[in-house]
């Protein structure tokens, strides 16, 4: 595969020009967008490491910029791991650009009141949805605990949306999980996390494709560098993307990038690069569901799009946003729409 005819950032401000003066149909969506800032009003708490803290910022004003250089319509965030359960930098985010964003934050699963916490930052802070990481904890058997089971009815009541950061041998507790509960969609981070580095990767990895079943399940097929043992093109993990659009098909995936600059792992001309040149065995119809279309199907975005896009869209609800209590933003119990910003 040569990649000199790749997408190059001209050509891609090019596309972004053509998107805004309405002269593309082209829509993109980043699904994946992970943001933070040094700023001290946001503490982190990382779960796993409380001592970890970024070196450098990523803050939303980066994204913002990213998605007008680029001909982005509009993006996902989701609360990184840094922050833990305080979702404060997301919530400001959301409301600072209420016509870019919707968002994603993290609750602890094991949490006595986690569906109250569910409850708290969808109907209090306008959030669409929540990621949990099994994938930090490959013993952990809570995902299709009878305890959950609450927690995934709330979901199904409040339209949630659930995005997992999981390991394949995982798969068949969330497979449990989505036959109980199949109003509730999901998002499989990361193609499913495919560990390139045993002697045999495809054996748990095709525990996943039970998961095709389901409707109302969507594979993130992006962020290679996640996965890969290899350079830009990451060569190495295109029979595992190729097997993914094999098994679900083009209305089943989705694509998001993780990161703003400087922090992305790759400049969005070869994030673009990768879907429309490496990846050259997607169909162009396919290739334009990924990269924005099938969003619109998870997601209820802030404002309608152009004429041919936004067929059954709904405008998402606008939340006040002024500054709560840190204590209680930390543990959750913020009301009244006070969002932690």
């Amino acid at each position: 595969m040569n990649l000199a005819n790749a997408v190059t950032r001209r050509e891609c401000l090019a596309q972004a020009a053509a998107v805004l003066t309405g002269k593309s149909k082209r829509l993109i969506i980043d699904t994946h967008l992970e943001v933070w800032t040094i700023d001290p009003r946001f503490l982190f708490h990382h779960p796993e490491h409380p001592e970890a803290k970024p070196e450098i910022s990523a803050p939303i004003e980066n994204e913002v910029e990213v998605m007008r250089d680029y001909g982005l319509r509009y993006a996902v965030l989701i609360n990184p791991r840094y922050y833990g359960w305080d979702n404060s930098y997301i919530s400001y985010s959301l409301h600072k650009y209420p016509d870019r964003f919707v968002a994603h934050g993290l609750i602890r699963p094991e949490d006595p009141k986690v569906v109250e916490r569910l409850r708290y930052w969808v109907k209090e802070h306008g959030f669409q949805g929540m990621r949990f990481s099994p994938l930090y904890h490959p013993n952990a058997t809570w995902l299709n605990s009878k305890a959950q089971y609450p927690l995934w009815r709330e979901a199904e009541r409040l339209g949630a949306v659930f995005n997992f950061y999981i390991l394949p041998h995982q798969m068949p507790m969330l497979e449990d999980m989505a036959g109980r509960y199949p109003g509730v969609k999901v998002v499989v981070d990361h193609l499913g996390e495919p560990d390139l580095r045993g002697p045999d990767p495809w054996t748990d990895f095709r525990k996943m494709f039970r998961l095709k079943k389901f409707p109302q399940i969507w594979i993130s097929a992006s962020e290679p560098y996640e996965i890969s043992l290899e350079p830009f093109p990451y060569r190495d993990t295109w029979p595992f993307f190729k097997a993914v659009y094999q098994e679900f098909g083009g209305r089943q995936l989705i694509w998001g990038t993780g990161y703003p600059r400087p922090r992305w792992e790759l400049p969005m001309e070869k994030e673009l690069a990768f879907v429309d040149s490496a990846l050259d065995f997607y169909t162009s119809e396919d290739r334009e569901l990924l990269l924005g279309r099938n969003a619109l199907r998870i997601w209820k975005f802030p404002v309608p799009l152009l004429d041919g896009d936004r067929a059954g869209m709904h405008v998402a609800p606008q939340h006040a946003c002024r500054f709560a209590d840190p204590q209680a933003c930390e543990d959750g119990s913020a009301s009244h729409g006070a969002a932690c910003c």
